[in-house]
């Protein structure tokens, strides 16, 4: 059902997009642009009234504003070119999405002469940030602490450390990113990771379709961690196993078209992943029958991909304040490979991930997004790991006693066939169902829904944090792979919580308190759970699956 009405927006919004008004008139009549002016602004904006003060004084001596060349090589544009629209559309989205910036705007000032100037307004956040976190969801309490920054040197280059434990599991981890490694388009990210179980490390190296109008990337990518695999049932620790991983992911791609409309790309690459499990003493150790099989997967992939570019900026979603980018045009990616033995794979076999998103406006503040998904392994004919998703998200921004407020309605589906035992659906406190304890319910196919009304209280508590509100109903089902649901086997609950974030932040991240009545039994003694975390609570896609390790998706 719920698929069903996913595929029903994704076909409506479709159908309006092809109806929709004509694309803005050809770049070629639109005025020229005589020069581009960059504005500036420090963390604090000592010309706003209360920011002028010692401490803020202090802030913005400590840190180092973005440097204007490193904004600059973002644009799409430059003098003498005609002014575009969406070329400045896609140079803030650019810009809100590799740097640490607090607002990004980009507009033209008409002159005189008939031409006008590009003018690049941005306002940098604090990067220099003491990591610590404490806090608790579903029964479970867990604590951070480091420090990172996240424009070094006014480059927007990143650096952090990071040590957290959460239950008895501790890592220590370290990162290091640079969105234009030595001067180029390429973007680098590392991160090396140490825990009780073994070491963690990745290396990824894009030149990505930064631009609508960009003829080609390339994708390279390099992992390798050991962790222990656990199996849960009724939110305890069922089994466990010492999982090996290594995933290599290579792909280029090339644009095939010139219409900016309706964007069409081809990749071709090379995937390999080796998976080994071994038996591990942690209690309660490995039970027998529960020990994954290994793989080797080695192969050439292909990939397809449209995306018509309907974007928005929207604030109060996800976040509070800042801006957030979204795509209410159509979005097909498609990506599969042959996984033979005669490329070092175990058996002989194909790999695929499809999707499709669309999204479909109702109105200044409120629009829907929905996807559905599939991805799998094909070996003669029988699915392995399949997993087929569906999510339907509804954003209504409307005011409430003058108070602005964001409804959200989220309902997702998952279909899981002959997954690998290391994968689970799950529903609990971790992952949509705040009433229950994490982990609480494990199967294969799963249905949730939530229904959270976002409110947030006027002002900026000492120009450093805004403070908001929500209350919630939500309910979900987790059954076994070939059971049907019914409503004995559904489990809701109800709730209310708190809402911070720093205005000054990199993230603009939200921290949520809520406290969660489960209105069904489920395990534990109390039916009341007290949940202190970063984030939402729920994802925009996927929640129940998202520790399912799918086959892999384009990276371009």
């Amino acid at each position: 059902m719920i698929a069903a009405a996913a595929l029903a927006l994704l076909a409506a919004a479709a159908e309006a997009a092809s109806a929709a008004p004509p694309a803005p008139p050809a770049v070629s009549s639109a005025a020229a642009i005589a020069g581009i002016r960059v504005s500036r602004k420090n963390v604090f904006d000592l010309s706003v009234p209360g920011e002028n003060l010692w401490p803020f004084r202090i802030a913005d001596r400590i840190h180092v504003i973005t440097r204007e060349r490193v904004i600059r090589r973002e644009l799409l544009f430059a003098p003498g070119d005609r002014w575009d629209a969406l070329k400045a559309i896609e140079s803030e989205r650019n810009l809100r999405a590799n740097y640490a910036f607090r607002k990004v705007e980009i507009d033209r000032v008409p002159r005189p002469d008939g031409r006008v100037d590009a003018v690049v307004r941005t306002q940098d956040s604090w990067t220099t940030n003491p990591q610590l976190s404490i806090g608790t969801e579903g029964g479970q309490s867990f604590m951070s602490y480091g420090l990172e920054e996240g424009n070094l040197l006014g480059y927007g280059k990143s650096v952090g450390y990071t040590h957290s434990r959460n239950g008895t599991k501790h890592t220590d981890a370290y990162s290091y990113g640079d969105p234009r490694f030595l001067g180029t388009r390429l973007g680098l990210d590392t991160g090396f990771a140490r825990t009780q179980d073994g070491d963690q490390e990745s290396v990824a190296l894009a030149r990505p379709f930064y631009s609508l109008e960009t003829p080609r990337a390339v994708s390279m990518a390099w992992s390798n961690s050991a962790a222990i695999g656990t199996e849960y049932r009724d939110a305890a620790e069922y089994s466990k196993y010492l999982e090996h991983r290594r995933v290599v992911d290579a792909a280029y791609g090339l644009r095939l078209n010139n219409d900016r409309w309706f964007v069409q790309r081809l990749e071709a690459g090379w995937y390999e992943e080796h998976a080994a499990f071994t038996p591990t003493g942690e209690s309660p150790g490995t039970l027998p029958g529960t020990l994954p099989a290994d793989r080797d997967l080695s192969g050439p992939t292909v990939g397809y991909t449209w995306v018509q570019p309907r974007y928005v900026k929207e604030t109060y979603i996800d976040r509070m304040e800042r801006v957030e980018d979204f795509n209410l045009g159509n979005e097909l990616r498609v990506r599969t490979g042959s996984m033979g033995k005669w490329s070092a794979s175990d058996r002989d076999r194909w790999i695929f991930n499809a999707s499709d998103r669309q999204g479909l406006s109702l109105g200044p503040g409120r629009f829907a997004l929905a996807s559905v998904q599939v991805s799998g392994r094909l070996r003669r004919g029988v699915w392995e790991n399949g997993l087929a998703t569906a999510d339907l998200n509804l954003f209504w921004k409307n005011y409430l006693w003058s108070r602005e407020r964001t409804l959200v309605a989220h309902v997702e589906a998952a279909q899981g066939r002959n997954l690998d035992r290391e994968n689970q659906i799950v529903l609990g406190g971790n992952t949509g169902l705040r009433g229950y304890k994490n982990d609480a319910f494990v199967g294969g196919r799963s249905v949730l829904m939530n229904l959270e009304d976002r409110f947030f209280f006027p002002g900026e508590w000492l120009h450093l944090v805004r403070f908001g509100g929500a209350t919630f109903v939500e309910s979900g089902s987790v059954v076994p792979e070939g059971s049907g649901f019914s409503p004995a086997r559904f489990k809701s609950d109800v709730g209310a919580g708190l809402r911070a974030a720093s205005t000054r932040s990199a993230s603009g991240g939200v921290v949520r308190l809520d406290l969660a009545y489960a209105l069904d039994s489920g395990p534990g003694r109390s039916r009341w759970v007290i949940s202190i975390r970063g984030g939402q609570a729920f994802s925009l896609f996927n929640s129940a699956s998202g520790r399912v390790n799918a086959s892999p998706a384009s990276r371009l």
